[in-house]
């Protein structure tokens, strides 16, 4: 490869930036009062009109 030495240098650097972020702890995220029913909300809204026209095909290909 044409570019090996910069690619490598570049991975190396890559894994030495991962590993120092693995060292550091992180603290817990404190939810508020209604952050749950938000989350669950918003993921109802977001996967039901997949599974919508999921149910639907199903329904639509036992029909035949």
């Amino acid at each position: 490869m044409i570019f090996q030495r910069k690619v490598d240098a570049t991975m190396d650097w890559l894994k030495e930036k991962n590993d120092s972020e693995l060292d550091i702890e992180q603290e817990p995220i404190e939810l508020e009062k209604n952050d749950m029913l938000a989350l669950f909300l918003s993921a109802f809204l977001v996967f039901s009109p997949f599974l919508l026209v999921l149910i639907g095909i199903l329904i639509w290909s036992y029909s035949f």
